[in-house]
Formats: structure tokens, C-alpha cells, sequence
């Protein structure tokens, strides 16, 4: 695949502090001859769309489009619609408005995508994370401990959507099966969760983008372990963990066709569980599900126990 095509999708809105490092990244990835930059302006108030036009008049391969604002979610998966629909690309890769990319970003993940050109498949890496001003914190997004199976990806999104690139199959299959986007609360989770049943997940622990962290991004990781601790605690305030349960049920509405025999029972275990205490002790005994590490699961199933997952 010397002649393949990427296209890469991001979804702006009032983007004007970062979205110039952001786009120049991408511009000087190793293999930009092979790129495509989709711009969707979600119908920003700043000064985003005068940016993204006069970076489209310095680069001829970056597209606009502009639209009325109807969220995130939304937004990249009309973007995903459009690219799949008008362009089909060989590749798919999003990217958020307020990170910076290593040179190597995206020749590396097509290099680990070109090894499984017959099944669908997700590409993730982990990041640096930064401060404002691209210094480095001293932390990394969540590293590959375990296996990265549906029984994981269900309750843990370890690859950020800044991260995921997807072969042609997994895209398609995503734009195809229908979905109402707004019982969707992350597309990163969804993308993953679909990848896990359909086909394959190819992670690299290797960092090769910068996770910038500012004060719009509160429920990032932080810049220290104190502020790792206060974002977990703010999760849990904002009930997090029963958002994620809401659409995994959501999920298993659209794609048990996809699911394995002992994946339904796991899903429908999960789901019945959840009323009794005496049921939630029983299951967070015999579950399948699991986080990268044993501390994180063992979090889990103390929230699942005190009725943080219930829907």
C-alpha cells in the first residue's frame, strides 16, 4: 500500500488558543503527502473559523466544513459519515483541537494497520502528557498491562480519541450500523467497545503524541498525582460510571448480532446484578470484566458493589 490515503477528522469548536500547534502537527507528520485534514467548525463564536480558513489557504490538503453546532459526538461522526461517504479513505484518524502530534504519529500507526488489512481494526499508542505549554508532566496516558478485550474495553476506554487511527473496515462498519448518537456519552468508548467485538485491537505502548492539559479538559488526567486523584473524585461526581453503564447498555441494544455467546452473558449478568446488594456481591465475584491493572479493578467492582454502574 505505497498509494494509500489517511484522512484525519477534527471536530472544532472555539478552538482559537491551540488549534494552530494542532494543525501544524499534523502537517509535519513524516508521511503528509499521504494526508487529508477534515476540519468540521461545530459552530464556534471565536476567532477558530478565520484560523482554520487561513491554514487552508497555506495548505492545500486541509478541507472545511463549516456547520451549526450540534456537540462533539455528533460532529465527529458526521465527519466520519462524510470521510467514509465521499473520500474513502484507507484510514481514519481523529484528533482533538488542543494537542500536538509527533512527526511519527501516523506513519507508525499505518504501519502497525497495514499488518491486518482483512479484519477491522483500531490502532491506539499511549501519550505524554503536558501542561498548557507542552511541557511534560512526567505522566503518560494509560500503558497496555493486559489484553485489550471486550471484557476490558467495556468499562475502560484506554485509548483517548486523539489516539485512535482505524483501518477502512472498522469505519465502515461504524457508519453503517445504525445509531442515535445522542444516547452516545463517548464516541472513544463506543469506537473501542465496536472494535473489540468486530475485530482486532492493536495498541502501542510507545508515546507519539503530546496530551495537553488546560483548564477546558478538567476530566483529563492532570499534571499531578493530586490533580489525578481530584479528577477521578469529579468523575464520580458527575456519575460517570453510570453514563458509561447507560451506553453500554445502549451498545448491546446495537450490536448483539456482533456479540460472542459469553459476552452477551456477561453484558446480561452485569445489567441484572445491579438491583440487589446481595446480587452485586455475588457478581463482582464471578466477573469477567477487568481494568488494566488489579487496583483499577478492584475500583471497579468496590463502585459496582456500592451501585455506582446501576442505570
Amino acid at each position: 500500500m505505497q498509494n494509500y490515503r489517511i484522512g484525519v477528522l477534527l471536530s472544532a469548536y472555539n478552538g482559537e488558543k491551540y488549534i494552530t500547534q494542532q494543525i501544524e502537527s499534523i502537517m509535519k507528520q513524516k508521511n503528509s503527502s499521504h494526508i487529508t485534514l477534515l476540519v468540521r467548525n461545530d459552530g464556534s463564536t471565536d476567532n477558530t473559523l478565520n484560523i482554520i480558513q487561513r491554514l487552508a489557504e497555506k495548505y492545500s490538503n486541509i478541507v472545511i466544513i463549516d456547520g451549526k453546532n450540534i456537540g462533539l459526538i455528533r460532529s465527529f461522526f458526521s465527519l466520519l459519515k462524510i470521510a467514509v461517504s465521499k473520500y474513502d479513505f484507507d484510514f481514519y484518524s481523529f484528533s482533538d483541537q488542543d494537542d500536538y502530534w509527533k512527526n511519527d504519529k501516523l506513519e507508525n500507526a499505518v504501519s502497525y494497520l497495514k499488518q491486518e488489512e482483512e479484519v477491522p481494526v483500531l490502532y491506539g499508542c499511549t501519550s505524554i502528557i503536558v501542561d498548557n505549554k507542552l511541557k511534560p508532566t512526567g505522566f503518560k496516558t494509560q500503558l497496555q498491562e493486559r489484553n485489550i478485550t471486550f471484557f476490558n474495553s467495556a468499562i475502560q476506554n484506554i485509548i483517548p480519541g486523539h489516539n485512535q487511527v482505524l483501518n477502512k473496515k472498522l469505519a465502515t462498519i461504524l457508519v453503517n450500523q445504525p445509531t442515535n448518537y445522542s444516547k452516545i456519552y463517548s464516541q472513544d468508548l463506543w469506537i473501542i467497545n465496536v472494535a473489540a467485538i468486530v475485530g482486532k485491537i492493536i495498541f502501542d505502548n510507545t508515546p507519539h503524541t503530546l496530551y495537553r492539559m488546560h483548564g477546558n479538559n478538567e476530566l483529563g488526567y492532570g499534571t499531578s498525582k493530586s490533580d489525578r486523584i481530584i479528577a477521578h473524585l469529579k468523575r464520580l461526581n458527575k456519575k460517570e460510571p453510570k453514563k458509561i453503564a447507560t451506553q453500554l447498555y445502549y451498545f448491546y441494544e446495537c450490536y448483539e448480532q456482533f456479540l460472542t455467546i459469553e459476552q452477551k452473558k456477561e453484558l446480561i449478568s452485569f445489567f441484572r446484578n445491579q438491583k440487589k446488594f446481595t446480587k452485586r456481591l455475588k457478581y463482582i465475584k464471578k466477573t469477567r470484566l477487568y481494568r488494566q491493572n488489579s487496583k483499577e479493578t478492584i475500583l471497579f467492582k468496590i463502585l459496582y458493589l456500592f451501585k455506582q454502574y446501576n442505570i
